[in-house]
């Protein structure tokens, strides 16, 4: 497996390219999958101060945008956004064996939403059950999975605006470091989101770090946990 911290050093931008596959029929989110995997990764690049510059190829996946994907610097063939970037990419992420454009390739696996699952409803909560599995393994999407993941981010949202309001803390340093380390490593999401998840439940950890410590990770997670400060009451969201 690509260890992903090889690439987040180096002189000059990081050049990343998506390849978004053709649809396979209602409810495929590869395509989407690839997009977020690339976008955790541009994130994570970023976080450690370099910078990037990202390409797609494929059709359009509509939901993107309203799940938190960055749009791309250059859309179109492989040459053309190597011309577009001012070089080609030194990262490769596919659905499917790639054989061309030279760099490293990291392979997404399949993702559907299963049966008649209506996905509509909040984007996010798509992003965050796509980035709970890691990016290797094929997923499926239910109702009821989706409805699970709203309503979890109704309550870390509800939580961190409450966090906000007490007194800052420093980071959890040790699982932070983790995190990290992991998301440079494998581009480990699930890792990051059970870490949330111990973090929120950790009654011995002060308010104030926690919410360092999630909105921190969110700039890589993507999931806006800090877009309820100053709207929710803080009353019960204080642990």
């Amino acid at each position: 497996m690509l260890r992903i911290v090889d690439h987040l050093v180096g002189r000059g931008p990081l050049r990343i390219c998506a390849h978004v596959p053709q649809a396979g029929g209602p409810g495929d989110l590869t395509g989407l999958r690839v997009l977020l995997a690339a976008d955790v990764l541009a994130r994570v690049v970023e976080l450690r101060g370099r910078a990037v510059l990202t390409g797609r190829t494929g059709p359009r996946v509509p939901d993107a945008v309203a799940a938190g994907v960055h749009p791309a610097d250059a859309e179109g063939t492989p040459e053309e956004i190597a011309e577009a970037l001012g070089g080609p990419p030194a990262v490769q992420l596919t659905s499917r064996a790639y054989e061309g454009g030279g760099g490293a390739f990291i392979r997404i696996a399949e993702a559907r939403a299963s049966g008649s699952t209506d996905l509509e409803g909040d984007a996010l909560a798509v992003r965050l059950l796509l980035l709970d599995r890691p990016y290797h393994e094929p997923v499926a999407v239910t109702a009821e999975a989706v409805e699970g993941a709203e309503r979890l981010l109704a309550e870390w949202r509800r939580a961190v605006a409450g966090w906000a309001e007490e007194p800052s803390k420093p980071l959890r340093a040790g699982l932070e470091r983790t995190a990290r380390d992991g998301l440079e490593d494998s581009l480990d999401t699930a890792a990051v989101l059970r870490i949330l998840r111990e973090l929120a439940a950790d009654a011995d950890v002060p308010a104030g770090a926690k919410f360092e410590t999630f909105a921190r990770l969110d700039r890589v997670l993507g999931l806006e946990l800090t877009r309820e400060i100053g709207k929710a009451p803080a009353d019960g969201a204080r642990t």
